[in-house]
């Protein structure tokens, strides 16, 4: 019988046998999949005419528009990281009362799309228009993904350390800066890449508001031009600039030791501090919230109630069903298909990384390339054209890098120790994934079903190119009436939307949850 030494050694595919060819077939089934709109964009490209691409690429218009995107990009990552580690640490570290509520209220805007949030902001401010209001707009719809990592990230920290620094006579800002930082580094980055690759996709709120970004002028172009080669090479520019900047995160990305045993390590507590500092805390969160949830839920209400004459309760019920099967079917194929990719990322197998974030730059596409790519593939399929299962397809396709930042880090946090103990047992590798791993990665497997759900049921580009003829979500409803300012007869699918999207939100924020949440952004 092989010691825990011994079989702690083996590579994982070698320890797998059989088991570990088929999970190799499957990464590389999974990449071939994601690398589908890619080569879209390529063939698409370089068919075209070249004149008119380098005419498009070359002029003054393109510029604006890279200037425009990269501007609004930056500015967001960087308000958006500031705001959500300051509400996280204020969460996290300060003596507050309701700390629990206001933990997972600061979480649930994340329920709330962009083109929602526009929504809502246009009805009170009809002239909101330009650069500043979608950056308003993108940093409270960004902002709770920063607080989310952040906050897993800071209860994952090493406390013995700060309480040697507060021994030494550390003030608060050189713990954080000395202590604090260093530990939850790479999860605070990894969210700013993912806040960033998020404006670079977004197109409701862009759109809404008149911002030329990149992808309202993909948009454009492919509307407004019979020959899409022009459309397609601005797709290639975008991805290549999400490309570029994961390979920077990826160089920045200082290597951490994950702690894996089934003792818990780490303990936190309150720090005592000033009366006017909790005060200030206390402003920073409810600021957030009257800004990203009151004001705009206040307003969806208002909206709601002034809506019954337009309101057709078979259209909501049937969008509202179409949007949960698509969504769900869309969350469970993603799923399937991160978790070999999530499971060699994280024994640390070259196919896994480079997987891994292979698909974060699919992630980063916008929704209408998506849409275009599978368009072409799915006319191809008459079995599957203009159905429910091609449109699944798309949204597993642009949601599956969050699933496999769960299932890796699911994996990665599974005790060595109790993998060691089953296989003294004489369990096999694959019997030890089975009966160990498997059952304690479940939860937070599960939170990534929820992620992924919760992030199509808020896809629009992409729902708009590939849903069935005749079947409209609650998205592609809310674009319909919010793009021709009919806010009233938007609103009903709006306030049907953000509930629905509320409740996978909370069980993924719960306050009573210490989950690796992190996991997506680490």
């Amino acid at each position: 019988m092989k010691t825990s030494r011994e079989s702690k050694s083996l590579p994982p595919t070698k320890a797998l046998f059989g088991w570990g060819n088929l999970i190799f077939l499957s990464v590389i089934i999974s990449l071939i999949f994601a690398a589908i709109p890619i080569i879209y964009l390529l063939k698409r490209t370089f068919s075209g005419d070249t004149n008119l691409i380098v005419t498009i690429l070359l002029r003054q218009k393109t510029l604006e528009i890279l200037l425009t995107t990269i501007g609004l990009m930056i500015s967001v990552a960087i308000i958006s990281t500031v705001l959500g580690l300051g509400i996280a640490w204020v969460l996290q570290n300060l003596d507050l009362k309701y700390k629990s509520t206001f933990s997972a209220l600061a979480i649930l805007p994340i329920a709330i799309p962009s083109y929602i949030y526009t929504y809502t902001w246009m009805s009170i401010i009809p002239s909101l228009q330009g650069f500043f209001a979608a950056l308003f707009i993108l940093v409270l719809t960004t902002t709770p993904y920063i607080t989310l990592a952040s906050i897993a990230a800071l209860r994952r920290t090493d406390w013995s350390q700060i309480e040697v620094a507060q021994t030494l006579g550390f003030n608060q800002v050189k713990i954080f800066r000395l202590v604090t930082w260093p530990q939850i580094r790479n999860t605070v980055s990894a969210g700013t890449l993912l806040v960033s690759l998020y404006v670079l996709s977004d197109f409701g709120a862009v759109a809404l508001l008149g911002v030329d970004t990149f992808t309202r002028s993909i948009e454009n172009l492919y509307r407004g031009a019979f020959d899409r080669s022009g459309a397609t090479a601005l797709a290639l520019l975008l991805v290549s600039i999400s490309a570029l900047l994961i390979s920077i995160e990826m160089r920045s990305k200082r290597q951490l030791k994950t702690v894996r045993t089934s003792n818990r390590l780490y303990r936190s507590t309150n720090i005592h501090i000033s009366s006017g500092k909790k005060i200030f805390g206390y402003l920073l969160i409810l600021s957030y919230l009257l800004l990203s949830a009151f004001i705009p839920m206040m307003q969806l209400l208002i909206n709601f109630f002034g809506s019954f004459e337009f309101l057709n309760l078979s259209k909501l019920l049937q969008a509202s069903l179409f949007t949960i099967s698509a969504s769900l079917l869309g969350s469970l194929i993603a799923l399937f298909l991160a978790l070999p990719v999530g499971y060699l990322s994280a024994q640390g197998s070259r196919l896994g990384l480079f997987a891994d974030k292979s698909l974060l730059v699919v992630h980063a596409l916008p929704g209408i390339v998506m849409g275009l790519s599978l368009v072409a593939f799915g006319s191809q399929f008459p079995l599957i054209y203009q159905s429910i299962y091609l449109l699944a397809f798309a949204y597993a396709l642009l949601f599956m890098a969050k699933a496999v930042g769960f299932v890796r880090s699911s994996f990665m946090r599974v005790p060595l120790n109790l993998m060691e103990i089953s296989t003294t047992l004489q369990q096999t590798h694959f019997q030890s994934i089975r009966r160990v791993m498997i059952p304690l990665a479940t939860p937070t497997l599960l939170t990534a079903t929820f992620l992924v759900f919760l992030s199509i049921m808020k896809e629009l580009p992409a729902t708009l190119m590939l849903r069935p003829t005749g079947y409209d979500t609650l998205a592609t409803q809310i674009w319909s009436h919010a793009s021709i300012l009919q806010f009233k007869q938007a609103a009903p699918y709006a306030l049907l939307l953000v509930l629905i999207a509320s409740l996978p939100a909370f069980l993924i924020s719960r306050p009573d949850k210490n989950s690796d949440s992190e996991s997506s952004f680490s």
